[in-house]
């Protein structure tokens, strides 16, 4: 009884399920982007959107994008107390990306929102509004690769 207890969780251990994240970083991508220019916009984002997609410029297999990219960013009071002091910030960053693939071109939108507090200490409230910048970049660019990836099958 024992040796088959044994054998049944060594097996199990041993199979496993094969479980892996759908978004993973071992993802392989068929695809690469040629080029890309930003036209005008708020250089911290257009750079972490940058940062971002670098892995993407080295491979030279598989198909091929050329994109050009306008990135916009606004910050605006949301929210006042009753002195008309801003106590919260509404963060937009819009990304409009014109891709050519194959003599194919085609639009992609994508917009991130996000709200911030306003803080009596000016560098932390630069510090955080870096950290929002950031993730808001990861975020677009997933978002484009994920459309890239869509475009790249049909």
């Amino acid at each position: 009884m024992k040796k088959t207890f044994t054998a049944i969780i060594i097996l199990l251990l041993i199979q496993g399920c094969g479980y892996a994240p759908m978004y993973s970083k071992n993802q392989k991508t068929d695809f690469y982007i040629q080029s890309i220019n930003f036209n005008d916009g708020d250089r911290d984002l257009t750079n972490f959107i940058k940062i971002n997609l670098n892995n993407y410029f080295d491979k030279k297999t598989g198909k091929n994008f050329v994109i050009n990219a306008t990135i916009s960013y606004q910050k605006s009071a949301s929210s006042k107390s009753a002195e008309g002091v801003v106590e919260q910030y509404d963060l937009t960053s819009t990304a409009s990306f014109q891709v050519n693939f194959e003599n194919i071109n085609k639009t992609i939108s994508i917009s991130e929102i996000s709200n911030m507090n306003n803080f009596s200490d000016e560098f932390k409230e630069r510090e955080i509004e870096q950290t929002i910048k950031k993730n808001m970049a990861r975020s677009i660019v997933s978002k484009l690769l994920l459309q890239l990836t869509r475009f790249n099958a049909s």
